[in-house]
């Protein structure tokens, strides 16, 4: 490849006021070509703006991890919901170390934790459902903001 050929297509090996007034002029009648393009394109009512995609909240991940992670709440961080997945991975362990050491309250919070993952099984549908409504609206927000 030489060096005449290489850079701007049909620029030339010519440099100077004469090539960059007609460079300039190809781009101008491009965008203005462009330009007219768009405004001429039918535009359909129902087809959106942009495309954000989001990748959805699977309900089948989310009780594979609360089978086997549930204690440590890995559903509820998934599904998005931080704070009362920090609660289950927080009361689980404590929960255990009473336990270990001979104290009543450890069994106490057990059968609540438990319950509690129980009622997590019924609800783990209606989490990803909300999860995903949730990621759709943020992502829409964040592409026409």
């Amino acid at each position: 490849m030489s060096g005449a050929s290489f850079g701007r297509k049909g620029a030339g090996p010519a440099a100077g006021p004469v090539a960059d007034d007609a460079l300039a002029a190809r781009r101008a009648a491009f965008l203005a070509e462009e330009r007219a393009r768009k405004e001429r394109e039918p535009q359909r009512p129902d087809a959106p703006e942009t495309k954000t995609y989001v990748t959805p909240k699977s309900t089948g991940t989310a009780y594979a991890f609360w089978f086997f992670f549930g204690g440590l709440g890995a559903h509820r961080f998934y599904l998005g919901s931080p704070v009362s997945g920090a609660i289950q991975l927080a009361l689980t362990p404590i929960s255990y170390g009473l336990i270990a050491s001979k104290s009543l309250n450890g069994f106490a919070i057990m059968p609540v934790l438990g319950l509690w993952l129980l009622i997590d099984a019924f609800l783990i549908p209606g989490m990803a459902r909300a999860a995903n409504e949730r990621n759709r609206r943020d992502a829409a927000g964040l592409a026409f903001a």
